[in-house]
């Protein structure tokens, strides 16, 4: 099974290439080549180390009769009536060199979005694109916690509306093959969210919705970042979490969680400088050009809510994030 991202393709105008990603199922085996019935020239490139790729075509192409792929046992698999849409080429952010946005991607978020949204702006973010892995209503899934105490307060497309020219909501209706886990689409956003912006600001922030970046000395994160020119950063962590297993989440995540889990994971801001072109991104928790922070320094809070940690008694309370 071959699944191409048709709907979110990238146009190099400075190249003059159309960029199309796409995943093969591992049991398929890796995709020695393809065939495309079109009179310019083309190309595969694949990840060395996941099971993605992107097909650049040297022209502007917007819709492709068939696709052909081969791979190493001459199994063949084609795509036909292909129509490509490239949704980042009506962007509204405002953006410069020295911009700091945030990528991610989310999926029944809508009780906890707009106050998400809310806290990055009033840190400094620049800009935040979304892709909207549920933007039809027909992808739910548990998201680790349970649904009946999440506030519906719209789609998400509804709710990225309210923040013109500073939110950019992309459509990303994808499902992983047979049962795969979530995070395989999550890495092709990171793909083209990266390559989609590395040439318009300075840094992109890989968090997701239920991630706070603190600062504790500082509460503008762009002039933070403007201390660490040319320098991809990681962030620390710790979870953070509320009492109940039943508090009903209505953009209240901050006025909840204040209870001091462990530390756990990290999170990466890349500086756009260090990316090389078109380059798979294949984490958001590290990047081969990493400096890793001390949480004096910066750290990013993930916040559990109900019954995905466990709250305890021993825990310290923290009430300065919902504050910053």
């Amino acid at each position: 099974m071959i699944l191409l991202f048709d709907k979110v393709c990238l146009f190099d105008i400075d190249k003059n290439k159309t960029i199309i990603y796409g995943q093969y199922q591992e049991c398929y085996n890796k995709i020695q080549k393809i065939d495309i019935n079109v009179n310019v020239k083309f190309n595969l490139v694949l990840n060395n180390d996941r099971n993605d790729f992107y097909i650049e075509i040297y022209d502007k192409i917007n819709y492709i009769d068939e696709i052909s792929f081969m791979n190493g046992n001459d199994i063949k698999i084609i795509k036909k009536d292909i129509v490509l849409f490239f949704p980042f080429e009506k962007c509204d952010l405002s953006l410069c060199s020295n911009s700091v946005i945030i990528s991610t991607m989310c999926k029944d978020y809508s009780s906890r979005l707009e106050e998400w949204i809310e806290y990055n702006l009033k840190l400094g973010i620049s800009g935040i694109v979304i892709f909207d892995n549920n933007e039809d209503g027909n992808n739910k899934i548990k998201l680790n916690e349970p649904l009946d105490y999440l506030q519906n307060n719209g789609t998400v497309s509804d709710i990225c509306k309210k923040y013109k020219g500073k939110v950019w909501h992309v459509k990303f209706n994808y499902k992983t093959m047979d049962g795969t886990h979530w995070n395989n689409i999550q890495r092709i956003s990171l793909h083209i969210g990266v390559n989609a912006f590395r040439n318009k600001c300075g840094k992109i922030a890989l968090i997701d919705a239920d991630e706070f970046i603190y600062i504790p000395k500082e509460s503008n994160i762009v002039k933070f970042l403007s201390n660490y020119k040319g320098q991809t950063l990681t962030m620390k962590s710790n979870i953070l979490t509320n009492k109940s297993n039943q508090d009903i989440i209505n953009n209240n995540i901050l006025e909840l969680c204040l209870y001091l889990g462990e530390n756990k994971y990290t999170k990466t801001i890349l500086d756009t400088t260090k990316l090389k072109p078109m380059e798979f991104i294949n984490s958001p928790h590290e990047h081969h050009t990493e400096i890793l922070l001390d949480k004096c320094d910066i750290i990013h809070y993930h916040c559990w809510v109900n019954s995905r940690y466990k709250y305890n008694e021993n825990m310290q309370k923290i009430e300065f994030l919902k504050d910053a």
